[in-house]
């Protein structure tokens, strides 16, 4: 069993998605809903393929006139 057939949502979208009510993440961003949950964009968009370029430190830059 994968991560998202054991995937129980906790929020309102979640629970849509999980349903089959919103079947694209278009319909999220048209309805100005929020993604709090990394399930939701893994059923939505199965085969998204990541990757990290690079990471650097920044050095904070503050005023201190």
């Amino acid at each position: 069993m994968s991560s998202v057939e054991a995937w129980v949502p906790a929020t309102y979208v979640g629970r849509l998605v999980k349903e089959g009510k919103i079947t694209s993440i278009d319909e999220i961003f048209a309805n100005n809903l929020a993604i709090k949950e990394p399930e939701i964009v893994d059923v939505l968009l199965p085969d998204l393929k990541h990757e990290v370029i690079d990471v650097k430190i920044v050095q904070k830059q503050t005023d201190t006139a």
